[in-house]
């Protein structure tokens, strides 16, 4: 078939007198050319769990930081020259980094996982063709991102607990200890729906851009863009766009999160704290640390997609 195809061009450019002409032949050649697609091997649960793990804690050393000084912008104002010039009064940018490390470890090696056989099983129930079917990333992202609720709640309201009020905790194994003591797992859970709110719809974004974007960098002539630089401008740029979108559910989750664990069920609610933020400061407040979250991103998801991918891709070669 490809050769009867190739017949017939040559045809109709020895027909207007176009063979010799190097643009037009080039084009031609261009146009034949079969196309490397970023299209990987499928993974199985232990490759999933693996990569998974060491690329999420990468990319929470990268991000602690400017993690911890976005939860004190969202919760006090102010701008990161004056939150890092009280940092002895505030505690250190690393507080809280243990949980969020242990919890990213399992949160991408869950993450991946529970990717991976939502893919699969998309695979398996639907015949398509199309290996970058928007429909089929946005369906497994969701997935992906509402069962990540599960471990990030926790991890994430016991972070937040030390970065905005480090002085009552020892560490991160003490608050969550403390936490449950008190107010068992309903405590350690607290912000669960707001998160879960985020993760949903962020996750569809995120994967269904990130799949996108690198396969037409990588595969666009235009670009010329290597495997390697294309999935980490593609995840960088499929973790802001997402955190741009949730963004504001975000600072709700961190308000909730926040407030002392004997508050009440109702001044608790995402439609209660949200209503309090419009109230007395407008819609503007709901984007209060935005800039250095969307910049956060791009570094952090730059780092755990493309570590992810390499390291996938990597086990792959050697299992052949």
């Amino acid at each position: 078939m490809h050769f009867q195809i190739i017949k017939q061009i040559h045809y109709v450019m020895e027909t207007k007198g176009t063979s010799n002409n190097p643009k037009v032949a080039r084009k031609v050649t261009s146009a034949l050319r079969p196309r490397r697609l970023t299209v990987q091997k499928p993974t199985n649960a232990i490759h999933d769990l693996i990569a998974g793990g060491i690329a999420g804690s990468a990319g929470i050393v990268v991000g602690h930081p400017l993690d911890s000084l976005k939860v004190r912008i969202q919760m006090d104002g102010g701008s990161i020259r004056k939150l890092l010039s009280q940092s002895s009064r505030v505690g250190s940018v690393w507080n809280g980094l243990p949980a969020p490390l242990v919890g990213a470890a399992a949160l991408n090696s869950c993450m991946f996982l529970t990717h991976g056989f939502a893919t699969r099983l998309w695979d398996a129930f639907f015949d398509t063709n199309n290996n970058h079917g928007v429909a089929k990333e946005a369906v497994c992202g969701g997935i992906t991102g509402f069962v990540s609720t599960f471990i990030m709640c926790p991890t994430e309201h016991i972070k937040t607990k030390l970065q905005t009020n480090s002085n009552m905790y020892k560490n991160s194994f003490h608050a969550a200890q403390q936490i449950f003591k008190t107010h068992g797992l309903a405590g350690l859970n607290r912000g669960f729906v707001a998160t879960a709110v985020r993760q949903t719809p962020g996750f569809c974004v995120y994967f269904s851009t990130y799949q996108r974007l690198k396969h037409t960098l990588h595969s666009h002539d235009s670009i010329q863009c290597n495997h390697l630089a294309a999935s980490i401008l593609a995840g960088g740029i499929a973790g802001s766009f997402s955190w741009a979108i949730v963004y504001p559910i975000d600072l709700i989750k961190s308000r909730i999160q926040a407030l002392p664990l004997d508050c009440n069920k109702i001044d608790r609610s995402i439609l209660s704290i949200g209503n309090k933020i419009l109230q007395e400061r407008g819609w503007k407040a709901l984007y209060r640390g935005f800039g250095i979250t969307v910049l956060r991103a791009f570094p952090v998801n730059a780092v755990i997609l493309t570590t992810h991918s390499e390291l996938v891709g990597w086990v792959n070669g050697c299992s052949r």
